[in-house]
C-alpha cells in the first residue's frame, strides 16, 4: 500500500485558498510557501485564504523572520487583492491569540477566527460572493 506524503505546508484552490500548515516547514519549504503566495498575488484577481494550522507547524525564527518582510513588502497588494481570511482554531481562546487586534491592524484585510472549516468556509464563500456582486 502506498502512502501519502501529507507535506508540512498543502495551499490549493481558486479563488478559496486553503493552507493548512501540518507540521514543522524547513526554511526551505517556508520559502516555497512564500513563492506560492506571490503567485497569487501575481494574479491580480481577488482571493480569500481559509488557514488551519497544527499545533506543532510553526516555522522556524529565520523563516519567522522571512515571513515578516514579505508581509510587509507585499501589505498593499494583500490590501487590493485578499478580500479575508479566514483561521480555523480549536477553541476560542486561540482563536483570540491568532486574530488579535494587533494581528488586524498588522493585516491589510479582515480576519476572523472559527471553531468549525464549514463556518471559515461559508463566511469566506460570502467574503467572494459580495466581490462579485
Amino acid at each position: 500500500m502506498q502512502s501519502i506524503e501529507i507535506k508540512p505546508v498543502e495551499m490549493k484552490g481558486w479563488p478559496l485558498v486553503t493552507i493548512k500548515f501540518n507540521s514543522p516547514a524547513s526554511d526551505a519549504e517556508a520559502r516555497q510557501w512564500f513563492a506560492d503566495m506571490s503567485a497569487m498575488l501575481a494574479r491580480k484577481e481577488p482571493f480569500v485564504m481559509v488557514m488551519e494550522a497544527q499545533p506543532d507547524s510553526q516555522f522556524s525564527p529565520e523563516a519567522r523572520k522571512e515571513m515578516s518582510i514579505w508581509f510587509k513588502g507585499n501589505r498593499s497588494l494583500l490590501g487590493e487583492y485578499c478580500l479575508g481570511t479566514a483561521r480555523i482554531v480549536e477553541s476560542e481562546e486561540h482563536g483570540q491569540r491568532v486574530v488579535s487586534d494587533n494581528m488586524q491592524k498588522a493585516m491589510p484585510f479582515p480576519m476572523k477566527a472559527f471553531l468549525s472549516r464549514t463556518d471559515a468556509i461559508k463566511w469566506s464563500e460570502d467574503k467572494l460572493r459580495k466581490e462579485i456582486i
